[in-house]
């Protein structure tokens, strides 16, 4: 990447795209624990009554959509720090940002040091790392917040749709 006059412009507009991304990211989150905590507490209220065989159909699925929509909004909140299978990076790797704590935790800070300032002194490697994490973080909201939250709510209301119709059929026939 070739930056040919760097500018304040292009600064603020790095940094109002990476602040319009946590917002988004802030925005799945809330969704998410609103929909974790609707769906759970029908969730309780419909486990109440699944005994009752005027609701038991109707029950049991809307029970069975909840509890995806509720696997699906914690599959939003919970963070995708690598667990045990955890990527190791050198600051060589095509993939490594050094802007992203889950890349760097494992190189020694003299080496991280050292390639951060390289990166600060060189104006086209600052714009390149910063269009990088900019994308990257794009990437993960859309492949796993707002893939999982998009989900989590369809299934909310197809549960919801679906288990109408059943407990109507279940009582009026």
């Amino acid at each position: 990447m070739h930056i040919q006059e760097p500018r304040a412009q292009l600064d603020h507009m790095l940094r109002q795209t990476r602040m319009n991304l946590v917002v988004y990211s802030q925005m799945a989150d809330t969704k998410a624990n609103i929909l974790l905590s609707i769906s759970s507490v029908l969730l309780s209220i419909s486990l109440t009554k699944v005994a009752d065989p005027r609701f038991t159909a109707a029950i049991i699925v809307l029970v069975g959509f909840l509890l995806i929509t509720i696997f699906l909004a914690l599959m939003t909140v919970i963070p995708k720090v690598q667990g045990f299978r955890h990527k190791r990076y050198s600051i060589h790797h095509p993939d490594y940002s050094p802007l992203f704590f889950g890349d760097y935790v494992d190189i020694p800070y003299d080496e991280y040091a050292k390639d951060l300032e390289e990166i600060m002194n060189d104006s086209d490697r600052s714009y390149e790392v910063m269009v990088k994490e900019i994308y990257q973080a794009g990437v993960y909201l859309v492949k796993n917040k707002y893939k999982y939250i998009r989900a989590g709510y369809m299934f909310f209301f197809t549960g919801l749709i679906v288990s109408t119709p059943i407990f109507f059929l279940q009582n009026l026939l």
